[in-house]
């Protein structure tokens, strides 16, 4: 009893220091019988079956209300697939995973935020569209030829593309997950004009899975993907690749010259 005692005087003082709601979202699964989730880590405040969250998704913010709140069972980790434990109210520190309607185009990388009212909500979907603008204008530019750039979660593709900038590698589109034939079919629309290079008809994966149907679609529209789960990898692939098209481009515009002499 002076343990269970103890312990409860602990938990409030800890939620009493750490008043403000902080989570951040690792990964987006897909779970048999329990449909699409997020593996989240919060780490402060508290969380509850029922509140309203608000976080960044592929095409824009999603509003969606906690369905369920779990954990895996003692002595396993959140990854293990397994039975989960459900709860009513969860306090951080600890990794949760998040059942709610709605989170298949959830973005991994980002904050999830509670909303108490409709106000929160409203400004909270201000905020992510903004920093997603932001962005995305800081590093794309859709209106020129560049590379297709695609990564795991926010985090690693902001890190990939801080890194194409500064490499002065131009960049058109951007997305986060494994690629499928959508994504592809993104990049061909992309590069379709008669002055886009040969060397931008590319897709930059990293540290994402391809489908297999994504890749053979690829190579029947001459859409090259690389893969590499590190930066320097990743960005030593496509200067390979540049040399050899520039190459290319010699050797047709020698034949075509005709010389004086």
């Amino acid at each position: 009893m002076v343990v269970k005692y103890t312990q409860k005087i602990l938990r409030n003082k800890i939620l009493q220091n750490n008043t403000e709601f902080q989570c951040t979202v690792l990964e987006v699964k897909k779970i048999p019988g329990v449909g699409t989730t997020v593996d989240v880590v919060l780490v402060n405040g508290e969380i509850h079956v029922g509140d309203t969250i608000v976080l960044a998704g592929f095409n824009g913010p999603i509003v969606t209300k906690i369905r369920a709140l779990l954990t895996p069972q003692p002595m396993k980790e959140i990854r293990v697939k397994g039975d989960y434990v459900h709860h009513d109210v969860l306090y951080g520190a600890m990794g949760i995973k998040i059942s709610a309607p709605d989170l298949d185009n959830a973005l991994a990388g980002g904050e999830l935020y509670r909303a108490e009212n409709a106000d929160q909500i409203d400004e909270l979907c201000d905020e992510i569209s903004e920093n997603m603008f932001n962005f995305a204008e800081k590093y794309v530019n859709p209106s020129e030829e560049g590379v297709c750039v695609q990564a795991s979660t926010l985090g690693s593709l902001e890190a990939l593309l801080e890194f194409l900038k500064s490499s002065k590698i131009p960049v058109c589109n951007v997305n986060i997950g494994s690629i499928y034939k959508k994504d592809v079919m993104k990049a061909l629309k992309a590069i379709t004009g008669e002055k886009t290079h040969k060397e931008f008809a590319t897709i930059l994966a990293f540290d994402v899975k391809i489908d297999p149907d994504a890749r053979e679609y690829a190579d029947e529209n001459g859409i090259k993907i690389f893969e590499a789960d590190i930066i320097y990898h990743l960005f030593d692939q496509f200067t390979d690749y540049v040399k050899e098209c520039e190459e290319e481009r010699k050797e047709d515009e020698g034949v075509q010259a005709v010389f004086p002499c």
